[in-house]
């Protein structure tokens, strides 16, 4: 007699049944990876924001400051900066992006320094499901890297905190007086 080669329909039930099961264990702990991973890169963006800053204003001799901005072209002087940031030249230092026609082009004079302030670098609003709160509207960097004397004796605190919140999903990143940036994440409430 020929045997038949094959599955039942009982065999491929209980394979569907067990993939099931698996796929409804798996799904809440991807979604906690995936959330994970968006705040980790949305303070990592935030970190690059302040090395930029940073290095820029040691590489050009000048200050650099870094704002919240609901617009990308101007600082929002706010605390909030889920609604992004910019990275500018700062020649007076007063942490306002002073606006000029151009503002993609930084000009600079005889000796190479820049004589205007300048955009280097913009980002866009962070998710709606993420907040971002700072205890400085602004970060003022020095020609030496280092953060404004009015900054000099605090550590500024940014909060990076997604929606809904589970695991690790916060990150606090710090400035220190040396300008240092730094990020940690922290447990949910």
């Amino acid at each position: 007699m020929k045997r038949n080669y094959g599955f039942t329909l009982i065999e491929l039930m209980v394979t569907l049944v067990v993939a099931v099961i698996l796929v409804v264990i798996a799904v809440p702990g991807f979604r906690t990876i995936i959330q994970n991973n968006r705040a980790s890169t949305q303070a990592n963006e935030l970190l690059s924001a302040m090395t930029l800053a940073r290095s820029e204003a040691i590489k050009r001799g000048t200050n650099v400051s870094v704002c919240s901005s609901t617009n990308q072209s101007t600082c929002a002087a706010s605390t909030t900066w889920s609604t992004g940031w910019i990275v500018f030249v700062d020649i007076n230092n007063n942490g306002t992006f002073d606006d000029d026609a151009d503002a993609s082009l930084c000009e600079v004079d005889v000796a190479n320094l820049p004589i205007e302030d300048c955009i280097l670098r913009t980002k866009n609003a962070l998710d709606a499901n993420s907040t971002l709160v700072s205890t400085s509207n602004d970060v003022r960097y020095l020609p030496t890297g280092l953060v404004t004397a009015a900054a000099a004796n605090t550590i500024i605190t940014m909060t990076l905190t997604p929606t809904p919140c589970k695991g690790k999903n916060i990150q606090t990143v710090t400035i220190n007086a040396t300008g240092r940036a730094n990020s940690v994440p922290t447990n949910c409430p």
